[in-house]
């Protein structure tokens, strides 16, 4: 009956919650049901009652970060902004990426730790490999319109190697902001972008 849904729904969200709280603290080894059970305030069987097992817990936390941080597609792609020549579209986008790192820096720390644990662990490893495929599609649109715009510039790179390259550029600060955020200067890596994208190809001659 859509009536108790609702609360179930909300139910699940605020142990999703708590389970963020317990793996931020914790890390995911001291991500447990009894964790979560304890840190929401409710019953250990309420628990597994919304995700079967530890295990699907830490999947349904998995699923939630990657919606949210900035592997998630609708952050990218189409999403950015619309205005401006092709290319400095594309800049703005893989810019406005970055720039939402140091602020996610916990999440994303969570999301290495997932990385890590899916070297083992084939559900998390399809998980987060789809995640990356997807964030790396969703990019395409941007790459496309900006080689399209000036071929000149980009002889012999395809949409998808520019969306590649992108992408592994924020996937690059990402691990950074997390290992060694004092380093992580965001407008020095950003000016360096600039500078590799919008350089002027050489004329044939002089290659």
């Amino acid at each position: 009956m859509p009536g108790p849904k609702a609360p179930e729904d909300q139910r699940r969200d605020e142990l999703l919650k708590a389970a963020y709280r317990v793996a931020a603290r914790d890390r995911l080894g001291g991500l447990t049901t009894r964790a979560v059970a304890k840190e929401a305030g409710v019953s250990n069987g309420l628990v597994f009652f919304h995700f079967g097992s530890r295990e699907g817990l830490v999947l349904a936390l998995l699923d939630r970060l990657l919606a949210t941080t900035v592997l998630a597609p609708g952050t990218a792609g189409a999403a950015g902004t619309t205005d401006g020549p092709p290319v400095m579209r594309l800049l703005s986008t893989i810019e406005r990426d970055v720039e939402g790192l140091p602020g996610n820096r916990d999440r994303v720390a969570l999301l290495i730790d997932f990385w890590v644990m899916g070297t083992q662990h084939p559900d998390v490893r399809l998980r987060i490999r789809k995640a990356l495929d997807d964030y790396r599609e969703a990019y395409v649109p941007l790459t496309s319109a900006a080689i399209a715009s000036e071929p000149e510039r980009y002889p012999g790179v395809t949409p998808e190697s520019l969306a590649a390259v992108a992408t592994g550029f924020i996937e690059g600060c990402a691990l950074q902001v997390v290992m060694d955020p004092n380093r992580f200067d965001v407008p020095a890596y950003l000016s360096t972008l600039r500078a590799l994208v919008l350089h002027h190809a050489a004329p044939a001659d002089a290659l």
